[in-house]
């Protein structure tokens, strides 16, 4: 298994120094940038388990990144705060944020909460899954196309764009049959069901079409879309 791998900005190198020493000695992969640009372009070369945002050190900037960082399903977002009120908290997870905690913390805090965090990540079983809506084709690990319905198109497009790929039913009734009349919760359970049978032939008996959190839907694998032709 592969380590934890987490990034980090602290434009103070002593503290920052000491957090590599804490989560390397933790067997966590760390690393460090000194400016938020620098976190911008490593999070674009290297696949983060979790990212560590410092409100002092970003500013302004802090809760714009938790909400792009909180698109990637595959990635964790630890925000620091320096104050405690829970303004601030409820600001944070709002924002994206999984977890918001206050400075000063202990490193042996922060580790455990990265641990944790890491725990919950979606349980990726290969990742070149790719879903092309305009052939109406997914693509597994070993290239086998599987050809989809219109509503198993649109039920499998909502869920790769969604957070985390999981939507609650309601949410794709909506975007399958919209506002119409006809659309009720039993006509999803059986699209879901005739994808479930579909994928299981083609790919085994993984669970790539998970049901969670009351009535919600997730595509377990991660998700890209084909490149337009």
């Amino acid at each position: 298994m592969k380590p934890l791998c987490v990034s980090f900005v602290e434009q103070d190198p002593q503290l920052a120094e000491h957090l590599l020493s804490h989560l390397h000695s933790a067997g966590i992969q760390a690393h460090h940038c000194e400016h938020p640009e620098d976190l911008t372009a490593q999070n674009k070369q290297t696949a983060f388990d979790v990212v560590i945002l410092d409100a002092a050190t970003l500013g302004e900037q802090c809760l714009t990144m938790a909400g792009q960082l909180a698109k990637h399903p595959e990635l964790r977002v630890v925000m620091i705060s320096p104050a405690a009120e829970p303004q601030e908290r409820i600001a944070a997870i709002a924002a994206g944020a999984d977890v918001c905690i206050s400075k000063p913390f202990h490193p042996t805090e922060l580790i455990a909460i990265i641990q944790r965090l890491a725990a919950r990540l979606p349980r990726t079983l290969q990742s070149a899954w790719t879903i092309d809506p305009v052939r109406a084709l997914l693509t597994g690990p070993a290239n086998n196309a599987i050809g989809l319905t219109a509503m198993e198109t649109v039920l499998l497009t909502q869920l790769a764009m969604a957070p985390e790929q999981a939507l609650r039913s309601d949410a794709l009734e909506m975007a399958i049959w919209g506002l119409s009349d006809f659309y009720n919760n039993k006509r999803l359970q059986v699209c879901v069901s005739r994808l479930r049978k579909k994928l299981t032939h083609r790919h085994g008996p993984e669970e790539l079409l998970a049901t969670c959190w009351r009535s919600t839907y997730q595509f377990v694998p991660r998700m890209h879309f084909a490149p337009k032709h």
